[in-house]
């Protein structure tokens, strides 16, 4: 069976928050510690809470992430790197898991570059958009 891997929308999530601090995933059986195919670092679990912006619920996921996530908080916002959601199905069984590149504490990470700049572009020639820098 081929997975397919869908991209999920980081724009449309707000209020993600760490719900679980990082555990290790391990074989339900046989209790050994699950790794990722391409690096070798083990596989962690984070549990998440998210919300879509304009839905009035919040759903909480398991997030798998390769290698120990560090500074997270639970209660405190974090940041999901190129999330994505993959269904699978096995035995009669199905579902979605979600993997992130990397999750960090939203505290530790600045905008990126083309955020500032869109933010002052949208202003207009002349005007400033309201968040920081000198009048």
């Amino acid at each position: 069976m081929t997975m397919r891997v869908i991209p999920v929308d980081w724009g449309r999530l707000c209020n993600v928050l760490c719900t679980a601090a990082p555990e290790v995933r391990s074989d339900f059986t046989t209790g050994e510690v699950r790794t990722d195919r391409e690096s070798g670092k083990p596989l962690y679990l984070v549990g998440v809470l998210v919300k879509v912006e304009g839905d009035r619920r919040a759903a909480v996921l398991d997030v798998e992430v390769a290698g120990e996530p560090v500074g997270l908080v639970e209660g405190e916002p974090v940041v999901l790197d190129r999330l994505e959601a993959r269904p699978w199905e096995r035995e009669g069984r199905s579902g979605v898991t979600y993997r992130a590149e990397s999750i960090t504490p939203a505290r530790a990470t600045t905008p990126p570059a083309t955020a500032t700049a869109t933010a002052a572009d949208s202003a207009g020639p002349g005007r400033s958009s309201g968040k920081g820098g000198a009048s």
